[in-house]
């Protein structure tokens, strides 16, 4: 990639051209009026960035501005997308892309991308470059451990979720659950995108899962990305509540008018230890 950077540099500098770096969401070097780079995947409804460098070298190639760009600025958007660019002057410079909701899955689209020499005072005029994302709801992975779980009545089941984000948006997912009575619990974790694409971008999270009652059950566990409900998955899991000394011991503390009264201060005594040192 370093032997790319310098090729590429020393080709500017022989057609006396200024250039941009993109540093998010994929690295690209070197790129000059009228390049074009790839951003890989993002699905309706998500955001993504582009994030550019302000160094470049004048337009005779001869010497390095370290703050020669000063703004980056989307343009020719696709129908419902909608962008912000980057702050004037803002190292580096971000500019951010909401991809419509109405996007259509598998479609690729184009926009543009312009590093800005605000009042060309630094010689550099304008720089396009051409912009191309996939809109897919294939953006993320999920998996579920361990498939099946064994605990006691009224005690917490843990699943290991390890969610892997493939695409090119950073995203916050909501985890929840289905398939036990009266157990509504979500969870939300944000997962960046991997910059280096060799690398996964992936996060484990631990979800509780707790049934009040002795039963096998199925459960669905859902991760579903808060930008869009279209970006979902789920997976099938087991639970399998038992009763279990300590459930036994705290479920005194619930009334036990079956036992003589004499018997009272004993189980409350139970209830109260159980409940004290057993969590």
């Amino acid at each position: 990639m370093r032997k790319l950077f310098w090729v590429l540099i020393f080709a500017a500098v022989a057609v006396n051209a200024t250039y941009v770096n993109i540093k998010e969401p994929f690295p690209s070097s070197g790129l000059v009026e009228n390049s074009s780079i790839y951003m890989g995947k993002a699905a309706p409804g998500q955001t993504v960035y582009i994030v550019a460098e302000r160094a470049t070298i004048d337009a005779a190639g001869g010497s390095m501005i370290y703050m020669g760009w000063d703004k980056l600025a989307i343009e020719d958007l696709p129908e419902g997308w909608t962008a912000e660019d980057s702050p004037w002057y803002e190292t580096p410079m971000k500019a951010k892309i909401r991809i419509s909701p109405d996007a259509k899955n598998g479609t690729r689209y184009y926009f543009k991308a312009k590093a800005v020499d605000e009042g060309n005072l630094n010689g550099l005029g304008n720089l396009t470059i051409n912009v191309s994302i996939d809109v897919s709801d294939d953006v993320f992975k999920i998996d579920v451990s361990p498939p099946e779980v064994e605990t006691g009545v009224g005690q917490p089941a843990i699943y290991y979720i390890d969610i892997e984000n493939e695409g090119a948006a950073s995203d916050t997912f909501s985890i929840t659950s289905r398939g036990v009575p009266a157990w509504k619990f979500k969870k939300d974790v944000f997962v960046p995108h991997a910059i280096d694409v060799t690398l996964q971008a992936k996060k484990t999270v631990p979800y509780e899962v707790v049934s009040n009652e002795q039963n096998e059950m199925d459960i669905y566990i859902n991760v579903t990305s808060l930008s869009s409900d279209q970006i979902s998955r789920e997976v099938r899991v087991t639970l399998k509540a038992r009763p279990s000394l300590i459930s036994d011991y705290r479920a005194t503390g619930h009334g036990l008018l079956v036992f003589p009264l004499i018997e009272s201060p004993i189980y409350s005594l139970i209830a109260f230890f159980s409940n004290s040192f057993f969590r």
